[in-house]
């Protein structure tokens, strides 16, 4: 009579297709945390991007405060009103924010810039708003192309003329 031997631990051990199948799931959960560094990377950028803008803005509003006390003149916002300004087109040398528009450009890529008065206010209030192109990012060719979002900041202030 025919016996078969049998092991002492009859489930000692992985088989291929475990192993395949552990192999395949830890490599999901590998391109998921590349993916989260991406996009930290990417939001990380975009923040910095902001905050560069606001600064930017900041410094414009300072300017504006600057020719308040310089000039005497208790609303001198109406001097640096500018519509919707595409950077490529250039402002006007004469603007009074024509240095201040011309560092914006050079920081961000494709931008334009809005200095107006929010709707129904005539005197003491601005709004500056700065648009740019996101970034170049790596394309799935290996090529690099420009994100397709548009970013923005926009900063609205008022200030009291020079008190006697």
């Amino acid at each position: 009579m025919l016996t078969t031997k049998q092991s002492p631990h009859p489930h000692a051990g992985f088989s291929l297709i475990e192993g395949l199948i552990a192999i395949l799931v830890f490599s999901f959960g590998a391109l998921g945390l590349i993916e989260m560094q991406a996009r930290a990377v990417q939001f990380s950028m975009d923040a910095q991007d902001r905050a560069n803008a606001a600064f930017v803005i900041n410094k414009l509003i300072s300017q504006i405060s600057l020719q308040d006390t310089t000039t005497g003149n208790p609303d001198p916002s109406s001097d640096f009103l500018l519509g919707k300004t595409a950077c490529s087109a250039g402002v006007s040398t004469i603007h009074p924010a024509a240095v201040w528009a011309s560092d914006a450009c050079a920081m961000f890529d494709g931008a334009s810039i809005t200095i107006a008065r929010p709707d129904g206010v005539t005197t003491g209030f601005l709004t500056v708003t700065l648009e740019w192109s996101g970034r170049y990012k790596q394309a799935h060719a290996g090529g690099a192309v420009r994100d397709s979002r548009s970013l923005s900041v926009t900063s609205r202030f008022q200030w009291q003329g020079p008190t006697s």
